[in-house]
């Protein structure tokens, strides 16, 4: 059974504007849920709007954190840019074959994409906090 995921400050990398971002990612990911979880006609009325916003934002998203990174100099930005290009193109494949009649692949979509974004939050996520924080204080 696939389950929602909600929001954990054990994730919080102590960046102020990212860490509201990376909520804002997983409210819009759990609208997906919602939706899915709910009529078939609720979902097919609402998953295109949805995966149009949580595209949209992810791409936002990813880019004012490499943003970010370049500025405060992270050594490994090209390997994380690569991390998150993978992800959206991997979400754009997915959602050409999504379909708006069926929940279940919503669900599984969902699943997908909050697992990937929980996990790279804990763990890739950390290594340029790390860099990053001392210079804000600064």
């Amino acid at each position: 059974m696939i389950q929602r995921v909600d929001w954990d400050d054990k994730l919080l990398l102590q960046v102020p504007e990212i860490d509201e971002q990376h909520k804002k990612l997983i409210q819009i990911a759990n609208k997906l849920y919602t939706a899915a979880a709910g009529t078939p006609q609720e979902y097919k009325l609402q998953m295109r709007t949805i995966i149009k916003e949580l595209i949209d934002y992810t791409v936002y998203h990813f880019t004012f954190e490499e943003n970010y990174m370049k500025k405060y100099g992270y050594a490994g930005l090209a390997i994380h840019k690569m991390q998150h290009d993978n992800f959206v193109d991997q979400i754009r494949k997915e959602t050409e074959k999504l379909s708006d009649s069926d929940p279940q692949d919503g669900l599984e979509l969902y699943d997908y994409l909050a697992k990937w974004v929980v996990n790279h939050i804990a763990k890739a996520d950390p290594a340029w906090a790390r860099i990053v924080r001392p210079q804000l204080n600064a």
